[in-house]
């Protein structure tokens, strides 16, 4: 289990610059409304949040254009946001509608959108990642109905990535740092709910880093499914003892495969967030949680907030 200590800013105005600073890192300038949602370390109102952003414009320590909040000197992230804005616009119909069919499958409970899309910034070489929530005892065998969605996604030229699947018994999560809360915090339902919503709970300790957050998805995406009769059949069948084995052949070869795979980025030698077990396959391939809390001390020893 990972666990890193909640930043605790001295001041409403060190957390607004914290929270700035984080979503700087992705080349995001940030607006009220979601500053409020993911202040980072301690819990303000949108009005209070304002008269700080007032204060530290003033101050020279944030800059403000067109009701977006950035770090000094980086204005050039207004026209990239803009950009990935109006990509994710056009990004959701298809997120929602493939979220729908992924949440179709045998032993899907639940799917979520995560990533880039879930906080409306898509750069152009994105895909549609996806958390999945599965019933215990099948998730690879899940994963591997989802790697077929992926494939029909592509024929479609829908690039889709269920890369976090977690079983109903397993949603209390190892990994708790700022990341992984900010991550959580930002999903977006798309079917499911009650696990979601559960998985949040079960997870309350992103609180400590976004006291913020909400513990309960808005819904706003939520796309009801029908469970029809060949889901029912396909689930009797494939939740038969004589399929324990190919549950166990399939996590066994994939988890040999995955944890041959490098990190894509350099400092990082293997992917520091993956993790592969019975109830979990959390593929984050790319290695991205160590190089961003790195780039977030950077930017706030640089602003005077650490």
């Amino acid at each position: 289990m990972t666990i890193t200590d909640p930043l605790r800013p001295s001041s409403l105005d060190e957390a607004v610059v914290a929270t700035v600073a984080y979503s700087d890192i992705f080349d995001m300038p940030i607006e009220v409304t979601r500053l409020r949602t993911f202040l980072i370390g301690m819990s303000a109102s949108g009005e209070e949040i304002v008269d700080a952003l007032d204060r530290l414009v003033d101050e020279g320590r944030l800059e403000m254009s067109s009701g977006l909040a950035h770090l000094p000197g980086r204005s050039g992230v207004l026209p990239i946001h803009a950009e990935r804005v109006a990509r994710a616009e056009m990004m959701w119909c298809e997120a929602a509608r493939w979220g729908a069919r992924l949440g179709r499958l045998p032993f899907v409970r639940s799917i979520a959108v995560t990533g880039g899309l879930a906080c409306d910034s898509v750069a152009d070489h994105d895909d549609i990642d996806y958390l999945v929530i599965t019933e215990p005892g099948r998730l690879w065998t899940a994963r591997a109905l989802c790697v077929g969605m992926v494939h029909l996604g592509r024929l479609r030229h829908v690039d889709l990535c269920p890369n976090y699947l977690v079983a109903i018994d397993s949603l209390a999560l190892d990994e708790q740092t700022s990341y992984t809360a900010r991550e959580l915090a930002q999903m977006v339902d798309i079917v499911g709910a009650e696990f979601l919503d559960e998985m949040r709970v079960a997870n309350d300790w992103l609180l400590k880093h976004l006291p913020n957050a909400q513990l309960f998805g808005e819904g706003a995406r939520l796309t009801r499914t029908r469970v029809g009769p060949v889901r029912r059949l396909a689930e009797a069948l494939l939740g038969l003892s004589i399929f324990d084995r190919f549950e166990t052949w399939e996590m066994n070869r994939k988890i040999e495969k995955l944890k041959g795979v490098v990190s894509r980025r350099e400092e990082v030698a293997k992917p520091d967030e993956s993790s592969f077990s019975p109830s979990v396959c959390k593929g984050h391939m790319v290695g991205n949680a160590a190089g961003i809390e790195v780039a977030w001390r950077d930017r706030l020893r640089r602003n005077g907030a650490l």
